[in-house]
């Protein structure tokens, strides 16, 4: 009886304990959003907005942290093996899901690493070109680059991203070859294709929608399933006889896996109802994408079946990393 009593007592202060730490308040400090790839790019410009709305809900700093470098993974990696306590979110694009087949070794599980908090956009991506290639429509560029093979050039956010891993496929579809310069984000790889530095590349519409409206490059196709409102007279990939081909521009926040399931529900939360202000809607409508919430579950699915989407892609080009 004395043992049973004594085991009692010590399961409910251990019970107390666990309500006691569930119940202290989050957040104290400022949290950090960590966007892996060079400001300018479409986690900095999605993030942005968001954060100020988190920060407005939260009364405390949500600060846009750059950690750029290897498609993505250098910031991937940080969040992983950050300290599981609600401060070190991760901003995603589509490239998260590429790079387990795209690249020889992670130095973290894409699927057990991390859990899904919410998607924060659904966008339209678009090929682009500089100005100065004579091409003004998709058939037109892939007749020029038959015209002169491996002489066209394509910049990417990084090898092994969905960008790199896109036109490769598209590559094959259209049975042409061009060369790929990679960069460290979206924002350098689009000011070398607006300088002439690269003829043209896959982008979201999120970071090259003012430079498409300015003349400084030339949308020829929506990769995206359905054409974009923003720009409702360019055709997609699809449409221009490449079915079934589709680069998703999809972006949302993830968080170490082992971070209390309280914390990810708030911020799920806090999401919902930022992702749902008339503020955000503008602001994104600017972007050219659309707000996208779902719930910690759907979003951590959805991310396995993007990851295993592109292994098949990967699979059906030969695609072998180089890293």
């Amino acid at each position: 009886m004395r043992m049973r009593l004594r085991f009692c007592c010590s399961f409910f202060l251990v019970s107390v304990l666990a309500v006691a730490v569930n119940a202290q308040p989050w957040p104290t400090k400022p949290v950090r959003l960590i966007s892996p790839f060079a400001p300018g790019g479409p986690t900095d410009l999605l993030g942005r907005p968001v954060g100020a709305k988190l920060q407005e809900a939260f009364g405390q700093p949500f600060v846009i942290d750059y950690k750029a470098g290897a498609s993505g993974n250098i910031g991937a990696d940080h969040v992983a093996k950050s300290p599981a306590d609600g401060y070190t979110f991760l901003l995603i694009t589509g490239s998260f899901t590429t790079a387990p087949s795209a690249q020889q070794s992670l130095p973290y599980d894409t699927l057990k690493d991390f859990i899904g908090v919410s998607p924060l956009a659904r966008g339209h991506s678009l090929l682009v070109v500089n100005p100065r290639i004579p091409a003004r429509d998709l058939k037109a560029l892939v007749a020029l680059a038959k015209a002169q093979p491996g002489k066209l050039s394509y910049a990417s956010s990084g090898a092994g991203g969905i960008v790199h891993l896109g036109m490769e496929q598209f590559k094959l579809a259209a049975g042409i070859n061009m060369l790929h310069v990679p960069y460290k984000g979206v924002g350098p790889a689009l000011q070398d294709v607006i300088g002439g530095y690269v003829d043209l590349m896959f982008i979201g519409a999120s970071p090259s929608i003012a430079q498409i409206k300015a003349g400084k490059v030339r949308a020829l196709a929506v990769a995206s399933p359905q054409r974009s409102a923003a720009f409702p007279d360019t055709p997609t990939v699809a449409e221009l006889g490449y079915p079934n081909f589709e680069i998703s521009s999809n972006y949302g926040v993830l968080a170490a896996a082992a971070v209390p399931r309280a914390i990810i529900s708030r911020m799920n939360a806090a999401l919902e109802k930022a992702l749902s202000h008339p503020d955000i809607k503008k602001a994104y409508a600017g972007f050219g994408v659309d707000p996208w919430w779902d719930t910690p579950e759907r979003f951590t699915a959805w991310i396995a079946e993007d990851v295993a989407r592109w292994a098949r892609v990967a699979k059906a080009i030969n695609y072998q990393p180089s890293y």
